[in-house]
């Protein structure tokens, strides 16, 4: 037990010999905060960045895939696609992005007043203007 004693005061001894080991500790302490934080984030990120189960995705996807539900129940629409392009700009926190563009397909795009009612229905729907949506025909 005696030697015990004797290793753990020399190694005691040793360190309270080097000359500023108080910062030497608190840069320790700071470098394992970082890798703590930064680990933490990182992985966070991954579990809960934009995913299938949450977040922004499922604002997009859900705000898509009702506005092909509604789109194709106009009269001559048919089936419809939607792609939509947000914008970030100007969007403060909390808030999600705004739609900057629209681009429909569907099977009655080459009807022009099938696309005067979906350039119409979608500028309503977003508060676009209509010079920013496009309406084309379904390839077969």
């Amino acid at each position: 037990m005696g030697r015990i004693k004797d290793k753990a005061a020399g190694i005691f001894a040793k360190i309270k010999s080097i000359k500023h080991i108080e910062v030497i500790i608190a840069v320790l302490a700071v470098v394992i905060m970082l890798f703590i934080y930064f680990g933490t984030s990182c992985s966070s990120d991954k579990k809960t960045g934009i995913s299938q189960t949450g977040g922004e995705y499922d604002y997009y996807t859900e705000t898509v895939r009702q506005l092909e539900t509604k789109l194709s129940r106009i009269e001559g629409v048919g089936d419809v696609y939607v792609l939509v392009n947000w914008s970030t700009d100007g969007a403060e926190e909390g808030e999600f992005p705004k739609p900057e563009g629209v681009i429909i397909i569907c099977d009655g795009g080459n009807d022009i007043a099938v696309k005067l009612k979906l350039i119409s229905s979608v500028a309503s729907y977003f508060g676009i203007d209509e010079n920013k949506i496009n309406v084309l025909a379904k390839g077969r």
